[in-house]
C-alpha cells in the first residue's frame, strides 16, 4: 500500500494510475509547463493525487492552507495567479467572496468535478513535462515578518531533501508513517508523504490533528513506525493521562518547527524508551538543514549538525564568520535552498548574499559542529540595553510543573526600551494563582534582567497550520 485514510486505501499501482488520469486531463485542458495550480485541502487522498498530478505534467504546485481568512486567500492567490484551484465546497464558498484579479477554474472535491476527471481519459502518460520543469511547488511562508511571500522550491530542491532525510534515518519498505501535520506545509511532505514514498513504505492521513487520544490511538491501530509532529503535539500526547496505555512500535519521532522543550525531550524517553530526533529547517530550505544523527549522539537544546550536501556558517552583521561558540545569523547554502520568492526582488536581495541564505536565527555552533538556535533574530528583546533571547526564558518556565506551553515576547517601554512578558497555557489543575510562584521560578535561575516583568495566562495560542505559534500575533494581542 502507498497511502491510506480512514475510508480506504491505495497500492502503488492505483495511486500512480490515478495521478497519471488527473496529470493528462491537465494537460488536456491546457495546462503546460510552468503553469500553477492551487491546492486548498486539509490531508485526504485528492491532496496526494492533485500534488503529484501538477509535477507529472509540469505544472508548479501551490498548496495553500484551507483554514485561511478570505483575505488571507486574496493575498496569496492573487499573488500567484493559478490557473485552476482545488478545492472543497465550503473553501470555494468563501473564495466566491475573495476578490481575485484573475478568473481561475475551480475543481472541487465534493461534487464530483475533481472525481469526474479521475475516472475520465487514458492512463498512460501523454507528456513528460516533469523531466524538464525547473519549479516544483509554491509554498507562502507564515507571513511573520510582513505578507507572506512565496518561495518557488525546484524539482531538484525537494528531491535533495527527501533522499536524505529518507536515507538519515533508513526508511524502507516495511515503514509505516503517520501524517498529522497539514500536507499544505513543506514539513508535512517532506518529512512525511515524500520520503516515505521513495523508499516505498506507506502513509497514513489523518485529516488534521483532532486530539493526542486520536493520534495515539491512531498509531497503535495503524501500527505506525515514523512519526512526524511539531513539540506541541508531542506536548499534548506526553500529558494525556492514558498515553502509557497504547501499544506503538514507533522506531523514530522526527520534530521541528520549533525549540523542543528539555523536559519533553526527557519524558518522551521515560514513557517510550526511545529519543526524539530534533531537527531544523525552514520552508526556503525545502525544509530540513540539520538534524541530530537518527543512529548517533543526540545533544539536548542543539538542532543537531548539517544534513548531507547542506553547509552553514554563523555570521555577524558586517556578513563576517564567526569563530566557533559565538552567536550570530545562521545562514545556508546546499540543493534544497530555494531560488528566490515569487515576485519579491526586494526580499531576494536581502535574503541572499553571495550564494548564501540568510535564515534570520540567531544560533551558533560548538566545537563538534552542533548547531543551537538562540533564538529568531526578530524576537531578541533589548531591555535596558541587555539582549534577552526569548528561548532561553521559555526553556526556564517549561520546567515548572504547570505550565503547558509559553512564548515569550517583548513589549515596549519608555524607560527600558523593552519589557519581558511571557504568554502562557497552563496544565488543568492550575490558575492564575501561580504566577507569584512561576516569577520566584525565574528569579532563581535567571538574570534580573531577563525575569519577565508580566505574566499573562491565555486558554490557546494563535498557531499556524503547522502547530508554530505565530508570536507576531501574540505581540498584537498582548504585547
Amino acid at each position: 500500500m502507498a497511502i491510506g485514510w480512514d475510508m480506504g486505501s491505495y497500492t502503488y499501482r492505483e495511486l500512480n494510475e490515478k495521478v497519471q488520469k488527473l496529470a493528462n486531463q491537465f494537460y488536456l485542458n491546457g495546462i503546460r509547463k510552468g503553469d500553477r495550480i492551487a491546492i486548498l485541502l486539509d490531508n485526504c487522498p485528492e491532496f496526494v493525487i492533485s500534488y503529484y498530478a501538477c509535477m507529472r505534467v509540469g505544472a508548479t504546485n501551490v498548496p495553500i492552507n484551507p483554514a485561511l481568512t478570505s483575505r488571507e486567500f486574496g493575498i496569496i492567490l492573487n499573488d500567484c495567479n493559478p490557473k485552476i484551484i482545488i478545492t472543497n465546497k465550503s473553501v470555494s464558498n468563501i473564495l466566491m467572496k475573495t476578490e481575485l484579479y484573475f478568473r481561475p477554474k475551480y475543481l472541487i472535491t465534493d461534487d464530483q468535478s475533481l472525481g469526474d476527471l479521475l475516472q475520465a481519459g487514458p492512463a498512460e502518460r501523454l507528456v513528460n513535462a516533469s523531466d524538464t520543469a525547473e519549479d516544483c511547488t509554491i509554498l507562502y511562508t507564515s507571513g511573520t515578518t510582513g505578507l507572506p511571500k512565496g518561495a518557488v522550491l525546484t524539482h531538484h530542491n525537494l528531491y535533495s531533501n527527501v533522499r536524505t532525510f529518507a536515507e538519515a534515518f533508513d526508511l524502507n519498505v516495511d515503514d509505516r508513517t503517520l501524517i498529522v501535520p497539514p500536507l499544505t506545509h513543506i514539513a508535512a511532505q517532506s518529512n512525511c508523504l515524500n520520503p516515505t514514498l521513495y523508499a516505498g513504505g506507506y502513509s497514513y492521513m489523518l485529516p488534521r490533528w483532532h486530539s493526542s487520544a486520536k493520534t495515539l490511538g491512531t498509531m497503535e491501530e495503524q501500527e505506525i513506525t515514523f512519526f512526524f509532529g511539531p513539540p506541541t503535539m508531542y506536548t499534548y500526547m506526553l500529558n494525556d493521562p492514558n498515553v502509557k496505555n497504547y501499544q506503538v512500535k514507533l522506531r523514530f519521532a522526527y520534530t521541528g518547527a520549533s525549540p523542543l522543550p528539555e523536559h519533553i525531550f526527557n519524558k518522551w524517553v521515560e514513557t517510550f524508551g526511545f529519543e526524539i530526533v530534533e531537527g531544523y529547517g525552514l520552508t526556503e530550505c525545502s525544509p530540513v538543514v540539520s538534524m541530530n544523527p537518527p543512529y548517533g549522539k543526540k545533544k539536548i537544546g542543539s538542532i543537531g549538525l548539517p544534513i548531507k550536501d547542506v553547509k552553514v556558517k554563523i555570521i555577524n552583521d558586517q556578513l563576517e564568520e564567526v569563530p566557533v561558540g559565538e552567536t550570530g545569523e545562521l545562514a545556508v547554502q546546499g540543493p534544497n535552498v530555494t531560488k528566490g520568492y515569487l515576485n519579491r526582488k526586494e526580499a531576494n536581495e536581502t535574503a541572499f548574499v553571495d550564494g548564501w541564505f540568510r535564515t534570520g536565527d540567531v544560533a551558533k555552533q560548538d566545537k563538534d559542529g552542533y548547531l543551537y538556535i538562540v533564538d529568531r533574530k526578530k524576537d531578541m528583546i533589548i531591555r535596558s540595553g541587555f539582549n534577552v533571547y526569548p528561548r532561553e526564558v521559555e526553556e526556564v518556565l517549561y520546567q515548572h510543573p504547570a505550565v503547558l506551553e509559553v512564548a515569550v515576547i517583548g513589549c515596549p517601554d519608555e524607560e527600558r526600551g523593552e519589557l519581558v512578558k511571557a504568554v502562557l497555557t497552563l496544565k488543568s489543575e492550575y490558575n492564575e494563582n501561580i504566577i507569584d510562584e512561576l516569577r520566584a521560578f525565574c528569579k532563581e535561575r535567571l538574570a534580573t534582567y531577563k525575569v519577565p516583568s508580566q505574566f499573562e495566562i491565555v486558554e490557546e495560542f494563535p498557531k499556524t497550520s503547522s502547530g508554530k505559534i505565530v508570536k507576531g500575533k501574540l505581540r498584537e494581542l498582548y504585547a
